[in-house]
């Protein structure tokens, strides 16, 4: 059987051969392709017979095979081609095997590409062929043979007038059959070469199927080809217009994928570039503006990028002569769907046309974009799942216009934006926010209804619940300057109704700067508030300075428990509020000293007091902190009284004014203790402002102040602040009325602390920012001048306070400050007699054991020489202590060391001293003040001229002139130890 089948499929392939053998005399020449070089076979009745009905469908199909590779490749006689297929034509019949008709289909196939030239009216009898034969699965191979046909859609020869339905009736099939892309392809062909012979009708078919297949597309390949046949549509044909709302609906929804955003936007493009273009524009709108269409957001999403994009975008269409405000409205109808793809592309959109041409736009314009601006807004507020991408954009338009506000260029509503602003404040950036204030600002005057309401209303959003120190500091910048401007007016309503439910709890909040600028408005308010309200701000003030050292226990005050107590542990940064507090206390009460009423001074003075005794309680040495007690103490000890123990303090120029209104503390004799308000001196009484009205003077008690520099003297540790405290207590306790309105023990008790302080060896050791080289004799030449001072007030110092004070000066004779103790101690020995009987012998042996120096000459010959006309201070001396004057003054005689002023000097208390002596001891004296008057002067020297001969007779006069005013009987002096001796 298989020989047998061999030797038949040879024997066919030979009658082939034999069937189709060539004409070698024949070359055939065609039309369209130009020369055919093919050779041309003939058809046999044979070969017909073997594929005709007569043979089986087996070999008329295995025939059909193999002739097909033939005829695709020779060229055919004529009239060969109407014979084959009338032999094949009945293997198309439906009822025919499918595998029959598809080898008939793909013999036709070839038999049209190997003859395509030759086919004549052929070529319209196998369209109907392919068009009539309605088998389904047949559709394949009927694409392919019409593909060959009409060269891929490029020739519709001879069935121009039916392609057009045919492809339109058998398009929904194919894509059916999952041949979608293939059909697509030939149509693009078949509308580019063939447009002129499809109606409108049957393009708006193929455009409408087009757009379903698009739309329902699981490829992009699909896709690809969908559009491409809607570009060659617009490109090469005339899109009608009954199909431009499908037209667009496809490509608005084709946009939203990311691989066709680029040829959709050139489709659209294109289209609106055509006559079409303001109608597509309508169309759109009218898709935005479709309630039907809410849910669509794809849809709505590419409307609204491309009429935003067509109009005002990059790639705008010049074509289009449309303007925004007939466009907008319907972007706001579609923020309706409450989708955030197309609330997203709205706010691009709009970002877009304000920043390009934002400052063209005029009101009607701006109203619109106002209302979407709105829309937006409530849609992010409304909904928790908006992007931060929608939100970061919608940022950016609020500040492009912001920016437009600015510039002047804004031609919309500002009351509108900044009320979009305002809504989204707790996001907006600072600059944003900031430019919100300053607009709600400019409604904030007595011209404007609820003005005052208005204001309360920007405290409580923008201050007391809003956490940004800029914004909040610009807000108290504007209720500053509400109240520069109206509180000649409305001062007492805006303190009660802002600044103290506003401010009354600044202490506690934590951010110290603006708890720095809360405290400069409300100095600078208390400084022009004559009511009680100032009562009430400067209580708030006095939460402020105490706040950082509400955290920390009170230590004692004492040395002893200063030096066991811990520094308080507060940033020094956050004390910037507690400086300025304390500064503008001072300030005002510098202001409130000379005005009514006298009790806001007087408050200012208890605060400031009690603030410097908190710094010592609780040991707070930050840098701050000490900047403070220099200005307090500053304050403090520029205070003086008059003799009507008026207060005052120096002006710029250093002069002082006393005020009218207030008085130091006046002392009562019996209780030692001191009124707050005392009846006026009758000199004040003819002042008082109101005639027949007793004005009524407040006390202060300054009492309170020398507590303070008491605390000071005992518990600081700063160089600098301890060292202006001694300078300025210098001076102040040359003001007598000022010093002694208070307790008499404060007198005694700084008395005991100086000498304390003098005696004490380690207080260097506790002192801080000390310069690098600080030796105890320049501490101590801070403390002899207040020592001195205080030797004035002997009468109120006990005997065992005088002995401390004067022993403190005799233990400075040794020691740097030796000239300073000894004009302290002449002072003394004038003012404090009693004591210095007893303790002038120690006095006088330690000034002798002090070298003899031209800067101690005066100083101490003065000293010697106010005790001669003080009798009863030497009244019990003894030998032992003239020897110690006459030790003293020898030193000075030596007049080559010395000038004549001081040689003069020397000699007369020398003098002096031994002419009161008493007679005993004069013999003795007398070899010793010899002995000493050469030793001072030695022999071989005496010749030489002595250095006051050298002066002009006329200063030698005038010389004689001043000493005379030591003796009561003017005389000349002996200048030689001779003349001196001859003289005793």
């Amino acid at each position: 059987m298989a020989k047998q089948g061999g030797k038949e499929s040879t024997t066919l392939k030979d009658k082939v051969k034999q069937l189709f053998r060539p004409k070698p005399s024949r070359v055939v020449t065609s039309g369209i392709h130009g020369k055919d070089t093919r050779e041309e076979i003939t058809c046999t009745p044979e070969l017909l017979k073997e594929i005709g009905p007569e043979s089986p469908l087996n070999n008329r199909l295995k025939a059909l095979r193999e002739f097909g590779d033939i005829v695709a490749s020779r060229l055919l006689e004529d009239n060969a081609v109407e014979a084959l297929w009338l032999n094949i034509s009945d293997l198309l019949d439906p009822q025919a095997s499918a595998e029959a008709r598809h080898i008939a289909l793909r013999f036709v196939q070839s038999l049209i590409l190997g003859q395509y030239d030759r086919l004549g009216i052929m070529r319209a009898h196998f369209f109907r062929v392919v068009r009539h034969h309605q088998v389904f699965e047949d559709i394949p191979e009927r694409l392919e043979v019409f593909k060959a046909l009409s060269d891929n859609g490029k020739d519709i020869t001879n069935f121009e007038e039916e392609t057009g339905p045919f492809l339109l009736e058998w398009m929904p099939d194919a894509v059916s059959y999952g041949r979608t892309f293939e059909f697509m392809t030939l149509m693009v062909n078949v509308i580019k070469f063939n447009s002129s012979f499809l109606d409108e009708e049957i393009v708006a078919g193929l455009v409408r199927h087009t757009c379903n297949v698009c739309n329902q597309a699981n490829s992009e390949e699909e896709i690809e080809a969908s559009l491409r046949v809607l570009d060659a549509v617009v490109c090469y044909s005339c899109l009608p217009s009954e199909s431009l709302y499908q037209f667009i609906t496809t490509l608005c929804r084709t946009i939203n994928v990311d691989k066709f955003c680029q040829t959709s936007w050139k489709l659209m493009r294109n289209l609106l570039g055509t006559h079409l273009g303001h109608s597509s524009i309508y169309t759109m709108c009218t898709i935005l503006q479709d309630s039907h269409n809410r849910s669509d957001h794809q849809l709505l999403r590419g409307a609204v990028f491309y009429v935003g994009m067509s109009l005002w975008g990059a790639g705008r269409v010049n074509s289009l002569r449309l303007t925004p405000t007939s466009v907008l409205p319907s972007f706001l109808q579609a923020l309706s769907s409450n989708n955030p793809i197309v609330a997203y592309e709205v706010v691009l959109i709009i970002h877009r046309l304000i920043k390009k041409y934002g400052k063209d736009l005029q009101q009607v314009t701006w109203e619109i974009l106002t209302d979407i601006l709105e829309a937006l807004l409530k849609y992010i507020q409304t909904s928790p799942g908006a992007s931060e991408s929608l939100l970061m954009n919608f940022h950016s338009v609020l500040s492009t216009v912001e920016f437009l506000h600015e510039n002047k260029c804004f031609n919309g509503s500002s009351e509108r934006l900044f009320g979009i602003i305002e809504k989204f404040a707790n996001k907006r950036p600072e600059s944003s926010v900031l430019l919100l204030v300053s607009y709600r600002a400019q409604s904030i005057h007595p011209a404007k209804d609820s003005w005052i309401l208005n204001l309360q209303n920007l405290m409580d959003k923008y201050f007391r619940y809003e956490l940004r120190t800029p914004i909040r500091i610009k807000v108290l910048d504007v209720l500053s300057a509400v109240l520069s401007s109206t509180r000649h007016l409305y001062e007492e309503n805006l303190i009660e109704g802002v600044v103290l439910p506003q401010l009354g709890q600044i202490a506690d909040d934590p951010d110290v700067e603006v708890r720095n600028v809360a405290v400069q408005l409300l100095m600078d308010l208390a400084q022009t508030c004559n009511t009680e309200r100032c009562l009430d701000i400067l209580n708030i003030i006095e939460k402020v300075i105490s706040r950082p050292m509400d955290t920390k226990k009170p230590v004692s005050a004492t040395p002893e428990g200063a030096a066991e107590a811990k520094p308080a542990a507060v940033d020094d940064s956050q004390l910037a509020d507690i400086q300025t507090a304390v500064h503008g206390l001072i300030e005002l009460f510098q202001t409130k000293l000379y005005k009514l009423p006298s009790t806001h001074a007087c408050q200012v003075y208890d605060m400031l007091i009690g603030h410097v005794q908190s710094h010592y309680q609780h040991h707070y040495m930050a840098h701050t902190a000490c900047q403070i007690r220099l200005q307090v103490f500053t304050c403090l000890l520029h205070l003086r009284a008059d003799s009507l123990h008026r207060l005052g303090l120096p002006d710029k120029d250093g002069n002082y004014k006393f005020t009218a209104y207030i008085t130091c503390d006046a002392k009562d004799p019996g209780s030692g203790r001191s009124s707050r308000a005392t009846s006026p001196p009758s000199s004040l009484k003819a002042k008082s402002p109101t005639p027949g009205a007793t004005l009524k003077i407040s006390s202060l008690p300054f009492s309170k102040a020398f507590s303070a520099i008491l605390t000071c003297l005992s518990n600081e540790t700063e160089w600098e602040v301890l060292r202006l405290v001694l300078q300025k207590l210098t001076e102040a306790l040359q003001n007598k009325a000022l010093i002694l309105s208070g307790h008499v023990s404060s007198v005694e008790e700084l008395s005991s602390r100086l000498c304390a302080m003098v005696g004490q060896r380690t207080i260097l050791e506790k002192l801080q920012h000390t310069p690098k080289e600080f030796p105890r004799s320049e501490f101590q030449s801070h403390m002899y001048p207040v020592l001195t001072a205080l030797a004035t007030y002997h009468a109120h110092l006990d005997q065992l306070r005088q002995r401390e004070l004067v022993r403190c000066l005799e233990s400075g004779l040794v020691s740097k400050c030796a000239r300073q103790c000894v004009c302290a101690l002449t002072v003394c020995s004038l003012e404090m007699r009693d004591v210095m009987v007893k303790m002038l012998p120690s006095v006088l042996l330690r000034l002798s054991q002090i070298s003899a120096t031209v800067a101690m000459a005066i100083p101490v010959l003065e000293f010697l020489s106010g005790l001669i006309r003080l009798p009863h201070l030497y009244a019990n001396f003894v030998e032992e202590q003239y020897m110690s004057i006459f030790a003293i003054a020898l030193p000075y005689t030596n007049p080559f060391k010395f000038s004549q002023y001081i040689v003069a000097m020397a000699h007369h208390v020398i003098a002096m001293w031994f002419i009161r002596c008493r007679l005993p001891f004069r013999r003795s004296f007398v070899q010793y003040i010899t002995k000493g008057l050469k030793s001072n002067v030695p022999m071989e020297e005496r010749s030489v001229s002595s250095p006051s001969s050298h002066h002009s007779p006329s200063t030698q006069e005038e010389f004689r002139k001043r000493s005379a005013s030591f003796t009561e009987r003017p005389r000349r002096l002996a200048t030689t130890p001779e003349q001196l001796i001859s003289y005793l």
